[in-house]
């Protein structure tokens, strides 16, 4: 699959997070305004490329391999109990989850994605009873199926307590919940979204931690406010998690807290 989120969405959104013009950005880096421009038309230049990429405070190094194609996310394969589905919204695609306890065949849903009839297959072939639903956040691409899923399987949905959803029970920074064997807790991580929420679940063979729009391989969701904070709650609500826990980002390839530890731009 395909990254998110490309070297000049990177910059840009480092550069819009930051509130930084193009003229302090050219400061900045001791560049000129036609260099700028010309890594944004498409051009490779290292030497612009690298200070453009320190200005902003990202990894130059990791900036660099994406330049020459050499940042790859890592091969990632889910555990029994995990199902992923990617289904289309305008002209990019966004990833809805389903988790089960082997067990007891109970299923959790995360997010709501644009079709849910894969969603609908899986709960039938896998015999699952669809326990809860819960959401990472509110933004439209995430929530569009929900009532549908909840209308077939009378599951009853979560969304975070910052961002109340019509029929949504809140769900609080810290909450543990559980669904058969599966231990779930909630992270609230703001920046993308007011309540954005990562939701760690333990009981599988490997843990995994949906964590929505909040990190991507390779990026990060748009930050809209509190840029410094907004990373310093992802490097602590996701990044301490261990190392081989599997990401399940709302949009692009699967990844790990060791991977992105190591590679993810954002955090030098």
């Amino acid at each position: 699959m395909k990254l998110e989120d490309g070297i000049l969405d990177i910059l840009g959104k480092a550069q819009k997070g930051q509130g930084i013009t193009d003229r302090d950005l050219c400061k900045t880096a001791n560049i000129g305004v036609p260099e700028l421009n010309s890594i944004r038309s498409g051009r490779r230049e290292p030497a612009a490329l690298d200070r453009i990429s320190r200005a902003l405070g990202l990894r130059a190094d990791q900036i660099a391999d994406m330049a020459n194609e050499a940042w790859q996310a890592p091969t990632v394969a889910l555990p029994p109990g995990v199902a992923m589905f990617s289904t289309p919204f305008a002209d990019i695609t966004v990833n809805h989850y389903l988790l089960w306890d082997p067990a007891t065949l109970k299923a959790v849903a995360v997010d709501a994605g644009t079709d849910a009839d894969a969603l609908f297959a899986a709960l039938e072939r896998h015999k699952l009873t669809l326990a809860k639903i819960v959401l990472t956040h509110g933004h439209g691409d995430h929530v569009l199926e929900l009532d549908r899923i909840r209308e077939k399987t009378e599951a009853p949905a979560f969304a975070p307590e910052a961002e109340p959803i019509a029929d949504c029970k809140p769900i609080k920074n810290g909450q543990h919940f559980k669904v058969g064997g599966l231990t779930i807790t909630a992270h609230t991580i703001p920046g993308h979204s007011v309540g954005g929420t990562v939701y760690e679940f333990r009981g599988l063979e490997t843990p995994v931690a949906a964590v929505g729009d909040v990190i991507f391989a390779g990026s990060v969701g748009g930050i809209r406010s509190r840029w410094k904070p907004a990373l310093e709650s992802i490097r602590a609500g996701v990044l301490t998690l261990p190392p081989e826990t599997i990401l399940l980002p709302g949009h692009g390839p699967l990844t790990t807290v060791a991977h992105e530890k190591a590679r993810n731009p954002f955090f030098p």
